[in-house]
């Protein structure tokens, strides 16, 4: 969420105009992440009480593609999970512009990221992604995954014979063996999944999910992937030494609490090793992309691409 587009106070005082949501009190733009500029947004209305918001200007992607976003978190709060949907303004618009770029309004959720998630609070995320698969799944809303198995290692392949050349003695074998597999791979249950449920995108309270955020990567995809690709963020623990490890407890807590809502079928099981293999891999590939397409952008976060690379060999040795 870092800042690309900088705005003044006069810029949201004349943005807020068009909504019921009260005066300007205070902004703040957020720093953190890579694709979008958010500002936290306060308001007061005339009784005094303070609401909290965050304006989003969409960076990234096409702009025909946001009343996709809009109706899935409609769909989402409508199945009542704690996601951010988009203010409508007083003629019934939540889609607008500024800067002359696509602008969404949406509450602010409470609560705190996690930083080392516990096995209760890693259940409460499988039972809300268990939900929020439900309510997909029942909806007819489907968008192409641009960042699918097929796309990832497609661009794997591309980097192990050019930036990744040093990795190639034990790369190369993993990815044969991966490509190997996704090439006979079994049909498994889709529907539009969130895609990037880091520890970053949630907030809680105590044990309690209070709020997901950023739907950005929402695409139609595997629903086991959802679930790898929340694993391999938090259910693993990185050491001073810089060695990672997958906490089993962690994951059955997330995987029982989802199964509990929506049971996984044998063919799910027996891809999982496979499918955080492809999980991983999927955000090495990207972040190294990221970070050799913003080398010199201070104010844009850059996240390590190593950390996916050291968890992408750790399942891969698992799985052989």
């Amino acid at each position: 969420m870092s800042v690309f587009t900088p705005l003044s106070e006069e810029d949201i005082r004349s943005f807020l105009e068009s909504f019921n949501v009260g005066e300007l009190a205070h902004f703040k733009g957020i720093r953190g992440g890579s694709e979008n500029t958010n500002y936290f947004v306060d308001t007061h209305g005339h009784d005094g009480d303070i609401s909290h918001f965050v304006l989003t200007l969409v960076e990234r992607g096409p702009v025909n593609e946001l009343p996709f976003f809009i109706e899935l978190l409609d769909c989402l709060q409508a199945a009542g999970l704690p996601v951010p949907f988009s203010v409508a303004d007083r003629h019934g618009s939540a889609l607008h512009r500024l800067k002359n770029r696509p602008a969404l309004l949406q509450p602010r959720l409470p609560g705190d990221h996690p930083s080392q998630p516990s096995p209760l609070q890693c259940a409460a995320l499988g039972e809300l992604v268990a939900r929020m698969h439900q309510a997909t799944s029942q909806s007819p809303l489907q968008r192409d995954n641009d960042r699918g198995p097929r796309w990832v290692l497609q661009q794997a392949g591309k980097l192990a014979v050019s930036h990744w050349k040093n990795e190639t003695p034990w790369l190369l074998p993993a990815l044969t063996e991966l490509q190997h597999w996704y090439n006979s791979a079994p049909t498994l249950p889709e529907t539009v999944i969130h895609g990037d449920l880091f520890r970053d995108n949630a907030m809680l309270i105590d044990n309690q999910i209070t709020g997901v955020i950023d739907f950005y990567n929402a695409a139609t995809g595997w629903m086991i992937m959802d679930l790898a690709i929340c694993a391999n963020d938090w259910c693993t623990r990185t050491f001073d030494t810089g060695e990672l490890m997958f906490q089993s407890l962690h994951v059955q807590s997330m995987l029982d609490a989802y199964a509990r809502i929506r049971p996984l079928s044998a063919m799910e099981t027996r891809s999982w090793p496979q499918v955080l293999q492809l999980a991983a891999l999927r955000f090495w590939v990207s972040r190294e992309q990221y970070a050799r397409t913003h080398p010199a952008q201070s104010d844009v976060l850059i996240k390590d691409p190593g950390y996916f690379k050291a968890l992408f060999q750790l399942h891969s040795q698992h799985a052989a």
